[in-house]
């Protein structure tokens, strides 16, 4: 007896009272506890969560949690992860559980089909859950790491948005990516003054003296480009800059080659100091 009332165990150290509806959605609570305090309801348990059309109703309960923490719990599949920060845990309906764009990620992953993948995205962006930054930044990071499920994310989200870059975030999701990898976070629109010109960097590490300069075909392919690029590029490399460029379809593609390139180009550059 606690409290008046009489307890009777749900799962590994947690309890209901005896006589309360029973429900998935306290079931499923009941295992995010036990399985420990970084644990989150995912996948199709999530997608059931969020209401999305084609997992309408309950089934398995599905749990992430931390590598080395994962433990069999009876009525649940247990993933794992080493990167929980990756989550974006959120609530709903009081419930733990991963962040909107993760849940897509994780619904690539299950369903077999793009279609299904599409619908589950369609109805993210239409309920507002989720925003287009945080659908690319979720894509990339989670590239990086060859997660389930990244192949068919990519491919609905290229069918949905196209391949041009989102406005206004390519530099931050590339700044995402590369502090995420553990390089040190690169300043954005640095300003420099370069021969005759004055121009302001995607991204740069000053005191390297290395440039990350972001190319989409809307500003790059036109012909007031085409004559200006050059000089801006021979300016900067005279005054001493090390210039890598990367394009919106490299990154969303390819991350790691990326990461690995500024990597070398930094170690490169704090030998030659």
């Amino acid at each position: 007896m606690v409290a008046g009332a009489s307890w009777e165990i749900v799962s590994r150290g947690t309890y209901r009272i005896v006589g309360s509806p029973r429900t998935w959605e306290q079931r499923a609570m009941a295992l995010v506890l036990s399985a420990g305090p970084d644990a989150v309801v995912s996948h199709r348990a999530a997608a059931y969560l969020y209401g999305l059309d084609g997992f309408r109703s309950p089934g398995l309960v599905e749990i992430t949690n931390s590598r080395h923490r994962r433990r069999h719990l009876r009525g649940a599949r247990v993933h794992e992860t080493l990167d929980g920060h990756l989550l974006h845990a959120t609530m709903r309906r009081g419930i733990p559980v991963t962040g909107a764009a993760r849940t897509v990620l994780d619904v690539c992953w299950v369903v077999d089909d793009d279609l299904s993948a599409l619908r589950a995205l369609e109805e993210m962006l239409r309920r507002r859950l989720v925003s287009w930054p945080e659908l690319w930044e979720c894509l990339v990071l989670h590239a990086r790491r060859g997660r389930n499920g990244v192949a068919r994310f990519r491919r609905v989200l290229m069918r949905r948005w196209g391949k041009r870059p989102p406005h206004g975030h390519f530099a931050r999701t590339v700044q995402a990516l590369l502090t995420d990898a553990g390089l040190p976070e690169p300043v954005a629109e640095f300003p420099v003054s370069a021969g005759a010109g004055r121009y302001r960097l995607d991204l740069a590490y000053p005191d390297a003296m290395l440039a990350v300069e972001l190319d989409d075909k809307e500003t790059h392919l036109t012909d007031k480009a085409f004559e200006e690029d050059p000089v801006r590029e021979n300016r900067l490399k005279l005054a001493g800059w090390l210039v890598l460029r990367y394009t919106w379809e490299r990154l969303v593609t390819d991350p790691n080659v990326i990461v690995e390139e500024v990597r070398t180009a930094l170690r490169a550059r704090s030998c030659a100091a």
